[in-house]
């Protein structure tokens, strides 16, 4: 029989360290309320923190059938100060549950009706994996595996060494469970865990916990060097049948399984876009750490020239200690950069030309999203860990803001828990605005002359963002755990009408667009994985239309896929690679017409400039002269560049929102001062004749 071991012991032993026991003599006490505690952080990659590496992963925890796990927000006891140390966040999280095997029971999954800083905990009793998440922030990850002490590897030598639980099925939220997390949940629906999506989820998960698994674009040999991630060199017992033949259903050693399965692509050298952008790249790098800041309030804004595409800057605001900033827009007359911080309550307002810090305003808990409204230059950001948009007044000659009202997204004739909007969309005539709700499952559309949210539309599940078309006739929506786009009315009338939009006015749904659609006529298979040819994208986020209206572009996280929707019949054509945690996507104008779609990556220091319809005819395809390309990239890790704190880790790593400068989208683009729109072509200037 296989006595209870701790995840360090099993992984200790499977690489025979000398002196190394492996084992516990008994399970953890009675008396010790959790079997395992986690520190919730505002950390990269360190969110929740059990104190101790395994496999480059301090999120990754072992326990027996029937243990308790606890989550601390109120205080800590892997940080710094040790055991009874204080707090480690300083903004809202949930803790959610993500992934479970089934066979659960309600009591054996955990969600909040909203983001909060409190401690909580669970007691698991199905054999298999865990995964949970936070639900305003979806990068943390805490895993946890049930295992049957009885499960041993009769492969190995000798037999009967450990092998771990993943259970046989598993539920995805948002996929096999689409209700209440802690609703009855329908074994049927739950897929095989040996599966091309149980495979890459695993994957991931080791990925976005593990910094030394994040892809450095600084690490360049000749030859070029491969990138594999490492995971834990264990057995583990999966589904007997499926994408990978294992007798018994015991994978030796997932390490291994996993390497062969999805990695060893090339970690090739800077190539820059030969056709220059135009003005300037802004970049949230969040997870990047400085000196004065620490490991505690990670990020940096990394500001790139398009013209040569060289790192101009590095801003950490160490004296404010912004903490995970996130997303940025600028002024109308570009000269003012505002820039939000994710895990903390504060805007920032910057000078874009001389990088200096003008204003720190506290706006609210998880501020994620900021954008201007065209018509009155006021500033809105949603407020991911509350139930609204902050809109702030802007002094014309100062450019400093003074906050104004909380406008809540509910739909007052139906209210619900908060909505805990992410990234909003402004109407290119300042009449409207759309938000993804992370926490309701829906949209809300806000009218600014009625002054109030006229529709409130399901999506699918935790909506993260929102992106309207240049005649705001249509809002797309990015349902992350939903591995689809919502397509949704706008506030002005499309010329033809579309029916959907006559029949329920603005906010109406019109349609689904599925990135990872696993129908018999889909483009994705469960088991086996992509279909041959098909575009594919997993765990969608920013998704912006182009700023002419012909196509839409998403960073997908799971699949490391920019995927690329044609507007005029809302169809998934095109699919792009991209980085570990694609992210962030913005556009911005090439030199001599047209654009590029700039996008970022949370788990790469890479900035890609995607060349997507490099012949500027309106047309894209997957394959063929009409396919996208990769026009070039920039290393965000750059030692020589000025900055205002000393860079001590992950080096360029955590690209996140991104900011092209000018702004070059309809209703803004008019705005733009003279040197800047004497820089773009006519077709830039009124890219919506």
């Amino acid at each position: 029989m296989k006595r209870y071991v701790t995840l360090g012991a099993a992984l200790c032993l499977a690489a025979g360290v000398a002196g190394c026991k492996g084992e516990d003599p008994a399970p953890p006490s009675p008396a010790i309320p959790a079997a395992v505690t986690f520190d919730v952080t505002d950390e990269a990659g360190y969110w929740f923190d059990t104190g101790a590496k395994v496999a480059e992963t301090r999120s990754l925890a072992i326990v027996k059938p029937g243990d308790k796990v606890a989550f601390l927000q109120t205080k800590s006891i892997h940080g710094p100060n040790g055991a009874n140390g204080p707090s480690r966040v300083e903004s809202l999280h949930t803790v959610t549950s993500l992934i479970w095997p089934a066979g659960t029971t309600a009591e054996e999954r955990i969600d909040q009706a909203a983001a909060n800083k409190d401690d909580h905990e669970v007691t698991l009793k199905i054999p298999g994996l865990y995964v949970f998440v936070c639900k305003v922030h979806p990068y943390m990850l805490a895993g946890v595996i049930v295992d049957d002490p009885t499960t041993t590897n009769p492969g190995s030598t000798p037999p009967g060494k450990a092998a771990l639980d993943i259970g046989e099925k598993l539920h995805l939220l948002g996929v096999t469970h689409t209700i209440g997390v802690k609703d009855a949940a329908n074994d049927n629906a739950a897929f095989s865990s040996n599966s091309n999506l149980a495979l890459r989820l695993v994957r991931a998960f080791f990925v976005v916990t593990s910094p030394k698994n994040w892809k450095d674009y600084t690490q360049i040999t000749t030859p070029p060097s491969k990138y594999k991630p490492t995971y834990p060199p264990v057995a583990v017992k999966i589904n007997p049948v499926g994408l990978l033949p294992v007798p018994n259903g015991i994978v030796g050693d997932l390490n291994v399984a996993l390497q062969g399965t999805f990695d060893g692509e090339d970690i090739l050298a800077q190539s820059a876009p030969t056709t220059p952008g135009i003005g300037e790249v802004w970049v949230d790098t969040q997870y990047e750490i400085s000196a004065s800041k620490g490991a505690a309030y990670p990020s940096t804004i990394t500001v790139v020239d398009a013209a040569d595409w060289k790192v101009k800057r590095k801003i950490a605001l160490p004296a404010q200690k912004m903490n995970n900033g996130h997303n940025m827009w600028a002024s109308h007359d570009q000269n003012h950069i505002y820039q939000t911080e994710w895990h903390g309550k504060s805007l920032y307002v910057l000078d874009r030309a001389n990088r200096a810090f003008l204003q720190e305003v506290e706006v609210g808990e998880d501020p994620a999203h900021v954008m201007t409204r065209v018509d009155t230059q006021q500033v809105h950001t949603g407020l991911n860990g509350a139930d609204s948009v902050v809109e702030l007044d802007r002094d014309s000659t100062t450019g400093l803001l003074t906050k104004k009202r909380n406008i809540s997204m509910q739909d007052l004739a139906k209210p619900g828990n908060p909505t805990q909007p992410h990234a909003h969309w402004m109407g290119h005539d300042g009449k409207t605005m759309a938000t993804p709700n992370a926490n309701t499952n829906d949209s809300s559309f806000f009218d600014f002359p009625a002054d109030k949210v006229v529709k409130k539309e399901s999506t699918g599940f935790l909506p993260i963002a929102a992106a309207m078309n240049p005649d705001s006739t249509k809002t797309y929506v990015s349902n992350y755990l939903g591995h689809s786009i919502s397509v949704l009315c706008g506030g002005t009338a499309a010329t033809p009408p579309i029916a959907e939009c006559v029949s329920g006015g603005p906010g109406t749904k019109i349609k689904d667009i599925p990135l990872l659609d696993p129908s018999p006529n889909g483009n994705y298979d469960v088991i086996n994985g992509p279909k041959q040819g098909a575009p594919i994208g997993g765990l969608p986020i920013q998704t912006p239309v182009s700023p002419d209206g012909k196509f839409v572009v998403t960073g997908n996280t799971l699949t490391a896929t920019i995927t690329i929707i044609r507007t005029s019949d809302d169809t998934l054509v095109a699919m792009v690679p991209c980085d570990p945690g694609c992210h962030g996507v913005n556009f911005g104008a090439k030199k001599g017409g047209g654009y590029y779609a700039y996008v970022t990556s949370k788990f790469s220091n890479r900035l890609i400039v995607l060349d997507y319809d490099a012949d500027n005819d309106g047309v894209v395809t997957q394959t063929g002269p009409d396919a996208p390309v990769i026009a070039g990239w920039v290393v965000l890790a750059d030692d020589a560049a000025p900055t205002d704190d000393t860079i001590t880790g992950n080096r360029g790593m955590g690209g996140q929102g991104v900011l092209p400068v000018p702004n070059v989208y309809n209703g803004w683009v008019q705005k733009l001062p003279e040197e800047f729109k004497t820089q773009l072509t006519a077709a830039q200037q009124n890219p919506v004749p």
